[in-house]
């Protein structure tokens, strides 16, 4: 990654456009979206730039001390890019210079706007056609009114704070909010479905969290190759008790605020490990390479000591020796038969 993604904080603060014409059109119009102060430097302007009331048009040759004071620069003029660029470098501003990301510092993502939902997608300039690609079906993906949802969310979140335990507890009801009944209603402007889905859901996670433990199956190790099951799981756990031979890709699936716990004990030790973490209260994925259906000693260990579990089988490979096709299963027994002659 050579572009680091951040969102900057443009309330109030001043930033400054060179050059007047269509692409720096393009730039206001997304800074538009803001509540910066927009100068715009340039001796002619664009017609639509000229009759908006927020851009602040300074008529005049660019000189280096209008900069001062600026939070981002942007260069749409040819014939100052170069100069700019140095002027802005030297200011310690950011800079993007149009079309010319060698002399910029920064630069700007395809955007998809459900304010204050914001979706940057990014390319680090080498293929804008594709960056934009994804963001027409993200875009196609989210509805209008998610923002809603999300101011919703912001005015709740003290009632939350007050009524449901941290942890797992806040992390299911945002869940059921954001993916649930109470969704739906708001999207909808259900305003008495929401209401009463909401105090349903409230009422529900107020409850004292109860740990559990989902055995989870990393399969062959490749990650492409991770159930959604599994991946949704590694999103849900505050502990993740992994096998040392689980490769990074999977792991980069999973919450980066859980707990993790790399093992290559003996089974009694990693027992001891994933009991002490559900009397915690903890949701504890126990990743494995390979099947996990074949765990029934974790299962039998763990049930007998009154621990709720789930089980998530893995996807392996197998390759038939008559062939090099490459086979995904589960379990030996999902295997037609034909195969298992072929492959023993």
């Amino acid at each position: 990654m050579r572009y680091f993604p951040i969102f900057y904080d443009l309330e109030g603060r001043k930033v400054v456009v060179v050059g007047g014409g269509e692409e720096a059109l393009r730039k206001v119009r997304l800074l538009l979206k803001t509540n910066a102060r927009i100068q715009v430097i340039a001796p002619l302007l664009h017609d639509e730039l000229a009759s908006e009331p927020r851009v602040e048009w300074l008529a005049r040759r660019f000189s280096s001390h209008l900069l001062d004071d600026a939070a981002l620069v942007y260069s749409a003029d040819p014939e100052l890019n170069n100069l700019v660029s140095v002027e802005a470098k030297a200011r310690g501003i950011p800079v993007n210079v149009i079309d010319a990301a060698e002399i910029s510092t920064f630069i700007t993502p395809s955007i998809v706007d459900r304010d204050p939902v914001i979706v940057a997608i990014g390319t680090e300039g080498t293929a804008p056609v594709l960056g934009q690609g994804i963001r027409a079906r993200i875009d196609a993906m989210l509805p209008n009114a998610l923002g809603v949802l999300a101011r919703k969310a912001n005015a709740l979140r003290p009632r939350v704070s007050n009524e449901v335990p941290q942890g797992s507890r806040r992390r299911s009801f945002w869940n059921r909010f954001f993916f649930g009944a109470i969704r739906d209603a708001a999207i909808a402007g259900d305003e008495k479905s929401y209401a009463h889905e909401l105090n349903i859901a409230l009422a529900d996670e107020a409850l004292p969290p109860v740990g559990r433990v989902s055995l989870v199956g990393a399969g062959s190790g490749d990650p492409e190759l991770l159930t959604l099951k599994a991946q949704r799981k590694l999103q849900e756990a505050d502990v993740i008790v992994y096998d040392r031979l689980v490769g990074p890709g999977i792991l980069e699936m999973a919450r980066r605020d859980a707990a993790r716990v790399a093992v290559g004990k003996t089974p009694f030790e990693i027992n001891a490990i994933l009991i002490r973490e559900v009397r915690a209260g903890k949701h504890v994925v126990r990743l494995k390479v390979g099947d996990i259906g074949r765990a029934s000693e974790d299962l039998t260990v763990l049930r007998a000591n009154g621990i709720a579990v789930d089980v998530v089988p893995g996807i392996a490979t197998v390759k038939v020796k008559s062939s090099a096709e490459v086979v995904p299963f589960s379990t030996r027994e999902e295997l037609p038969e034909q195969i298992l002659r072929a492959a023993s």
